[in-house]
């Protein structure tokens, strides 16, 4: 049976996230923003600066390092994310690109860690950025190693949104790649999240072949060409393959 939440903590989670979304505000610009009286914005606000997870200041409201603090000591304890050990780092380097390590949660791929290589460009990517599955090489790459029925109910739950022209909208043609990509053992995306980019990666499997998380490349298409990518591919398999074996020793 699903709950229903319970509307002061979902209430409050709304005004952290638009006080992370937009960098904070004063009491009465986010009760507009969020249309919720002054007075329970106040209390609300009140509540989260007595727990420091808010913090006030010229009587502007910020979030503090405290989700920081909670958010990297959940990462460290999944073993994904130990297992990837200093394989991150190689792949930026061996690519020369932005390298990540991503997983999927509540439906959708999370960035749990990144490493840019020398030629990276700036992604304003971070740990903790959420984005689609099915927009992403890495959320493919997970999409791929799941069952039909879950993938299903994922599209079912959220569509399968246009991020850019580029993007993936139709099921059919989102379950015959998702083919290819089990065949090939890497996924690709070009300008399918953003535009002008070409991301490859490869999924994480464990000894039970449950997908675990996704290694990622992401570089302009400008000097990704078929043998670059097929370079790529290969470093990204080879990195998850180490993982998956890391995994087994975590």
């Amino acid at each position: 049976m699903t709950r229903t939440p319970n509307r002061s903590v979902e209430r409050a989670f709304r005004l952290v996230d638009e006080l992370a979304e937009n960098g904070g505000g004063g009491v009465s610009e986010l009760a507009d923003r969020l249309d919720m009286p002054v007075s329970t914005v106040h209390d609300y606000l009140q509540a989260l600066v007595a727990t420091g997870y808010v913090t006030m200041e010229n009587k502007e409201y910020q979030t503090t390092t405290r989700f920081l603090e909670v958010g990297h000591r959940h990462r460290h304890r999944l073993e994904v994310f130990k297992a990837v050990r200093d394989e991150l780092e190689d792949v930026a380097e061996e690519t020369g690109e932005h390298a990540t390590l991503l997983i999927e949660e509540d439906d959708q791929a999370v960035i749990l860690a990144v490493q840019e290589g020398p030629d990276a460009v700036n992604l304003f990517a971070y740990p903790g950025a959420r984005m689609p599955l099915h927009a992403t090489a890495p959320g493919k790459a997970m999409l791929a190693h799941m069952p039909a029925e879950r993938v299903d109910e994922i599209i079912d739950r959220h569509g399968l949104v246009a991020v850019t022209s580029q993007t993936i909208t139709d099921s059919d043609v989102l379950f015959e790649q998702l083919e290819s990509i089990r065949q090939a053992g890497y996924a690709v995306d070009e300008g399918e999240r953003i535009a002008g980019m070409v991301c490859i990666a490869a999924p994480i499997l464990d000894k039970s072949d449950q997908v675990r998380g996704s290694i990622c490349v992401c570089g302009p298409q400008s000097r990704i060409n078929e043998t670059r990518r097929n370079e790529i591919a290969d470093v990204v398999k080879r990195a998850a393959n180490v993982t998956q074996v890391n995994l087994d020793y975590v």
